[in-house]
């Protein structure tokens, strides 16, 4: 009874990925992703081979959301795939459905230098079908400085992630990321499997 409590809430998630390489005579290309969910903390590990190279993708955060006074999110990001590494902390208040403040970011991979700028942020999930049919939107902004220190560039992470329920306990998702972040634009665009403990 007190596992069971425990584990309310907790999905996990798995998805595999196989494509032919961009460039000849490279390996198929492949990602590997498993993790564990939760309305509040994420936890995410993938493999991949892209061009012949292997890389090690590593996403963690956890979240406090009071949904009246604070938002506060710590995460760490390790995306070798795409060479963007930090550790930040993200601090807001919300208003009107979205959140207003500031993120400390990491500027070195070595994660020993900090910066401090605006961020917004916005989140919506929305059920159809008796929940057969679950739809959940994020989006978050920031104005990191430049070179100079001046707040001219906008940084930005995009999700969606649209899953189908097959049975009570199990989901297939679709899930699609759009970013720019440190400099580095990239998008990804998945399907996989949840299991809700």
């Amino acid at each position: 009874m007190v596992l069971d409590s425990l584990l309310v809430g907790i999905m996990l998630f798995s998805s595999f990925a196989v494509r032919s390489p961009n460039v000849q005579p490279n390996p198929d290309d492949y990602e590997v992703s498993v993790g564990v969910s939760h309305s509040n903390y994420y936890i995410n590990r993938q493999w991949e081979r892209e061009l012949g190279r292997k890389y090690i993708d590593d996403l963690v955060w956890a979240k406090w959301d009071d949904k009246s006074f604070l938002y506060f999110k710590p995460e760490y990001m390790d995306k070798q795939s795409q060479s963007v590494k930090y550790l930040k902390l993200d601090y807001r208040f919300p208003y009107s459905g979205a959140t207003f403040g500031f993120t400390t970011r990491s500027t070195t991979d070595a994660l020993n230098d900090y910066e401090t700028f605006a961020s917004v942020g916005i989140s919506k999930k929305k059920t159809y079908r008796n929940d057969a049919i679950e739809v959940e939107i994020s989006f978050d902004g920031y104005m990191p400085p430049d070179e100079v220190g001046d707040n001219t560039t906008f940084e930005y992470e995009d999700k969606f992630k649209v899953s189908w329920k097959l049975t009570d306990k199990v989901r297939v998702y679709n899930q699609g990321e759009v970013s720019k972040l440190k400099g580095n634009s990239y998008y990804k665009g998945k399907i996989g499997i949840e299991y809700n403990l």
